[in-house]
């Protein structure tokens, strides 16, 4: 399942519509998380309780919740502005997602909206779409259980929690927190309810006999009802004795993957990449050498020999110089002779003083400028060319050569290091049989992780037919109250409720030991190396937990330290998320609001990167500040909001971001 979109309108402090992305990016699973940013009271609790708002309506309050409450909530629930701001009489909280039901993905969008009029009383209306279908056909109360079926709350209130959730986990003394959660987890609260209705019924049902015609038609629902529950039990064995053979292939695995671990099998695993990657570093390699090689055979030779080059274009200044002034000369001479031949006869007996007054006017150009040997003879142009060439073009081809060698010397480095790394992968021959038997072994996993699920399905599908014909002999008996009190009745009854807690006693002792397995897991992965021998042990009937040293010692609880109570209960809520057998989303809003920075770390790093497929962190500055997190944990984030509330005007703002000006 993936929650895509999240809708609001003028719900709680969010103003006016809202419409937030919380689809994950990248490939499934390597970006999951989705995180907010708020200080206390911006409105990250809003966006838990929307989620769940549109999902499970009245039941986000609990069970049994009146519905003039639940309209108050509703109510309350419609934004309220600051200062004079006219106050909205409507509200809805929408969400879209996807999930998948038998190998087909659906889409889905659940639209809750509510309206009060000048009275106060509130209106409320519930539409799902499914595949762009509106399910028009269901009632109210028929579209919210299609929901509850959909994602029974049980399931999700495992999911969808908050830093308490957590804190109750991590601070009660007995074992009632935890076995709420494994009842929910199972369905079995309405096992135990339809017990207590069977309780009743015997207790009501003691005397009397039926009609011949009735009896027959109580046996042969009574035939139905052996039929299906010895099916019952005989799928509950399979699923066991599968479950047995899928606990001694854990441990195989197990054994097989620290196997090729000490075999380098880390290195083995990442010899493909290398090689790519190798192939991709040469390459790149190749290409910046013939880039230095183009630019070494053009004008770069010129940056090397600057003074040479200096004095080169000196020369060619001279020379351009000697040329311009020559030529001035020579067509100063033509003038000023010129000049002397047509005053001359104006002038006749003064040659003195016109040679005089020439020469004052032509000054200088009259005399024949300092000889340059014209060792070049270029043209301006083609020195004007020169001088670009080498004051502008082959400085630039020499800072371009140093910064590519400077490129290929990081090159180098990679390539060695590279190297180095394929050298360090085992022997193909030696661990790919290792490999074999894992990937065998793991394709056995799956198939017996299906078989178990489908046994688990039919028997459930078995007990509730065998259910069914207790219903039936009930409705039978109603249509016969004058007959329906007798022995054979009660007898069914007291039958039924010994398979009921037959099924319960069953389904808590598997649950239990599938839960013991993902709490070792979970717990292992975060604790200190101080705590990693603990082994778990659940009593299925009390639902104590005990945390085994593997000497043997058992570690008594309360002797964990705050921040292991939390790790503690985190470890919990994770393995009973993942005993439950659903792929959902996870929300956690103040996740870590009261752990330690040793013990906040290991569950940023550690946890939030790995516990679902999509994430969404409800966060304070506090509690998970980017500046101060490891590459892992940045890495997985797909997108951040940052939410800023007004007290002036009483709403809160959702932008892209997170606490840009937080240290």
């Amino acid at each position: 399942m993936i929650l895509n979109t999240l809708y609001m309108g003028n719900f709680r402090v969010y103003r006016g519509d809202h419409e937030i992305d919380l689809t994950p990016e990248g490939p499934s699973g390597q970006k999951p998380i989705i995180l907010f940013g708020g200080l206390n009271g911006a409105g990250k609790t809003s966006i838990l309780t929307a989620v769940r708002l549109a999902l499970y309506g009245r039941r986000t309050l609990g069970t049994k919740v009146p519905s003039e409450t639940y309209h108050r909530y509703l109510a309350d629930c419609i934004h309220k502005p600051g200062g004079d701001a006219r106050a909205p009489n409507e509200a809805y909280v929408r969400l879209r997602f996807s999930d998948s039901k038998g190998g087909h993905e659906h889409q889905y969008d659940v639209l809750r909206s509510w309206f009060r009029d000048t009275s106060g009383a509130i209106t409320e209306k519930l539409q799902i779409t499914r595949d762009d279908e509106v399910l028009t056909s269901l009632t109210y109360e028929q579209a919210q259980s299609f929901l509850n079926d959909l994602i029974p709350i049980g399931i999700a209130d495992l999911f969808f929690f908050d830093g308490e959730k957590i804190a109750e986990l991590a601070e009660s003394k007995g074992n009632a927190a935890l076995s709420d959660a494994i009842q929910r987890l199972l369905g079995l609260d309405l096992v135990s309810k339809l017990r207590a209705d069977l309780g009743v019924y015997i207790r009501n049902h003691s005397k009397g006999r039926l009609p011949e015609a009735i009896r027959q038609e109580a046996e042969a629902l009574e035939a139905d009802y052996q039929h299906h529950y010895e099916n019952y039990q005989s799928e509950l064995e399979a699923k066991e004795a599968l479950e047995d053979q899928l606990h001694n292939l854990r441990a195989d695995i197990a054994r097989l993957e620290q196997k090729i671990e000490a075999h380098g099998g880390a290195w083995y695993e990442s010899q493909t990449a290398e090689k790519e990657r190798m192939e991709r570093l040469l390459a790149e390699q190749q290409g910046i050498r013939a880039r230095i090689k183009t630019l070494k055979g053009s004008l770069y030779p010129l940056a090397l020999a600057p003074t040479a080059l200096g004095a080169l274009l000196d020369q060619l200044d001279a020379e351009s110089d000697y040329r311009k002034q020559l030529v001035t000369h020579r067509a100063a001479k033509r003038q000023a002779k010129a000049l002397r031949r047509e005053l001359g006869k104006m002038l006749a007996g003064q040659e003195q003083r016109l040679d005089a007054a020439i020469e004052k006017a032509f000054g200088k150009a009259l005399k024949s400028p300092k000889k340059v040997e014209m060792v070049h003879d270029l043209s301006d142009t083609e020195i004007e060319r020169l001088r670009h060439q080498i004051t502008v073009e082959a400085p630039k081809q020499k800072q371009d050569v140093d910064q590519l060698e400077e490129e290929l010397e990081q090159l180098r480095h990679a390539i060695s290091e590279c190297a180095t790394n394929l050298e360090r992968a085992p022997d193909e021959q030696r661990i790919k049989p290792l490999y074999e038997r894992l990937n065998e072994a793991q394709l056995k996993q799956g198939r017996l992780n299906s078989r178990i699920e489908e046994k688990r399905e039919t028997a459930k599908r078995e007990l509730r037919t065998a259910i069914d014909c207790l219903r039936k002999l009930r409705k039978l008996e109603s249509e016969h109250q004058q007959q329906s009190d007798n022995l054979y009745a009660i007898e069914m009854a007291k039958s039924v409720r010994e398979a009921l807690a037959s099924y319960a006693h069953r389904a808590k002792a598997n649950k239990v030991k599938e839960l013991e397995h993902h709490f070792s897991v979970s717990f292992n992965r975060l604790s200190r190396k101080s705590r990693s021998d603990l082994i778990p042990e659940i009593d299925p009937h009390t639902f104590t937990v005990s945390l085994n040293h593997r000497g043997g010692k058992v570690l008594d609880r309360e002797q964990l330290s705050a921040g292991e109570k939390q790790i503690y209960a985190t470890a919990m809520l994770e393995a009973l998320g993942k005993s439950s057998g659903r792929r959902l989303p996870i929300i956690i809003d103040t996740p870590l609001g009261r752990l330690d920075s040793e013990h906040r770390k290991r569950i940023i790093e550690n946890y939030f990167p790995k516990a679902s497929h999509q994430v969404v962190l409800l966060s304070t500055d506090t509690e998970i500040s980017l500046n101060r997190t490891e590459n892992g944990f940045k890495n997985a984030i797909s997108k951040t909001y940052e939410m800023s509330h007004s007290a002036a005007t009483g709403e809160t703002l959702i932008t892209r971001g997170y606490f840009k000006n937080a240290s």
